[in-house]
């Protein structure tokens, strides 16, 4: 039986260096500081919209001698033409590493570095839905349209190919048995 309406607005991170991670995400990302603490042991809460009082929190306290333990952090875009403007804004800024673009049939996706190592996705949905894990390369040097056809033609040939709907449909079915 399900318990409530569950959904998940927020995130906290430990952080090495809280300035250098604020001002990554304020100035890449667009949030803002909505509240902070400067002692003992430092946080910052951020957010990109006015409903939510934070949608980040950012904690001092990681060790520098340890690697990030978070698997990724992600942000949906609008359209195609946003996560090319991340992709190209991403290229140019000297403070992300490990840039890469793959498509996941159900959506495309820009994964990269931020300043101390966490991941960040940002993913924009298709139209289709192929069953996950499912990743190939996109190749940005290709026109939007030309990546679009090129995902459509490879998810056309994936047996678990559907339309977007169609998955929403059976995952709606999903969580309905989950719930009763």
């Amino acid at each position: 039986m399900k318990l409530a309406n569950f959904s998940l607005n927020h995130m906290g991170i430990y952080v090495i260096d809280i300035d250098t991670m604020s001002d990554f995400y304020t100035s890449f990302f667009g949030f803002v500081i909505t509240d902070r603490r400067d002692s003992p042991n430092p946080i910052r809460f951020l957010t990109m919209t006015p409903t939510e009082h934070h949608q980040l929190l950012l904690a001092s306290g990681r060790d520098p001698r340890t690697p990030t333990t978070l698997h990724q952090m992600s942000f949906l875009l609008e359209d195609f033409a946003a996560l090319r403007r991340v992709h190209d804004a991403a290229q140019a800024d000297p403070r992300i590493s490990d840039i890469r673009g793959l498509d996941h049939g159900n959506s495309w996706a820009l994964y990269f570095k931020d300043p101390e190592g966490n991941t960040v996705e940002c993913y924009v949905h298709t139209d289709w839905h192929v069953d996950q894990p499912y990743g190939r390369p996109i190749d940005f040097s290709l026109s939007d349209q030309e990546i679009h056809d090129k995902t459509h033609a490879e998810v056309l040939e994936n047996p678990t190919f559907m339309s977007a709907e169609a998955a929403q449909s059976r995952l709606e079915r999903q969580l309905a048995d989950a719930a009763a």
